[in-house]
């Protein structure tokens, strides 16, 4: 009886060492820098993420590298925002897929940009909805 006794206590002692190396060594991932678990590739390429909506002022399909300018408003200030088209930026009216040259002045778009290396490079462009269309006119409605 004494010895299932001990055997119960050292088997108890046990499993105590080793959850607390664990928890040991779980609290010591995580109070490691962020910057150190993370590749030295993603910590020098941190992209800034914008996303703006607003008409189009511009576009330049021949240029190269292809640009589209964008008129839009920051709370009562009102930017200016021209980036950089590539062939990985996705371009779309609705579920259909549209190119560069589909764009035209005064179009409203809805876009999301970054910042990578001091450049600013479209990742996806929306076509919206001009508003005149998007609302219908009571006039289109017939009466009997």
């Amino acid at each position: 009886m004494q010895t299932t006794k001990l055997i119960t206590a050292i088997l108890a002692a046990a499993a105590l060492t080793l959850g607390a190396q664990t928890v040991q060594a779980s609290t010591a991932v995580a109070r490691r820098p962020v910057a150190s678990r993370t590749s030295t590739s993603q910590a020098t390429e941190k992209a800034e993420v914008r996303r703006v909506r607003g008409e189009v002022t511009a576009v330049e399909p021949s240029a190269n590298p292809m640009t589209l300018t964008m008129k839009t408003k920051e709370g009562k200030e009102e930017l200016t925002v021209g980036v950089d088209v590539t062939g990985k930026t996705i371009i779309r009216e609705g579920k259909t897929r549209k190119t560069l040259s589909d764009i035209r002045v005064g179009d409203r778009v809805w876009m999301k940009y970054e910042r990578t290396d001091g450049k600013l490079v479209a990742d996806y462009v929306r076509i919206l909805k001009p508003a005149h269309v998007a609302a219908k006119s009571p006039s289109s409605k017939e009466s009997y």
